[in-house]
């Protein structure tokens, strides 16, 4: 394994973002804004994906902070299977790597794994 990352996040955090299109359009792409705000429960699904996008940056190594924007990171569910796909900076990082994500919420936690392997 060449890294993990982790991260956890309170969906009161991320629900007053659901009225705020300024903040979810600097963190979430397009197609997850879609995604996220068509189902029932909105808050979770973002606070998930928001969890996946920081547990990203940490498995790359860049944090927040190291030149991988949020929008770098793009949550994809697929048959409820979650992927990452990656663009610019985080993408050119894990060129010929394999990338595993779990996402879970739980009363008023969502939670995120993201694995980053050797192809």
């Amino acid at each position: 394994m060449d890294a993990i990352g982790i991260d956890i996040v309170s969906l009161s955090r991320i629900e007053p973002w659901i009225r705020d299109s300024m903040m979810l359009e600097k963190v979430f792409t397009d197609n997850e804004r879609l995604y996220c705000l068509k189902g029932r429960y909105p808050q979770n699904l973002l606070a998930a994906f928001f969890a996946a996008k920081e547990a990203g940056m940490k498995a790359i190594g860049t944090g927040w902070g190291g030149g991988v924007e949020w929008r770098d990171i793009e949550v994809i569910n697929e048959n409820d299977v979650f992927s990452l796909k990656l663009y610019n900076k985080a993408r050119e990082l894990c060129i010929n790597k394999k990338i595993f994500v779990s996402v879970s919420c739980a009363d008023t936690l969502a939670i995120a794994t993201v694995v980053i392997s050797p192809a």
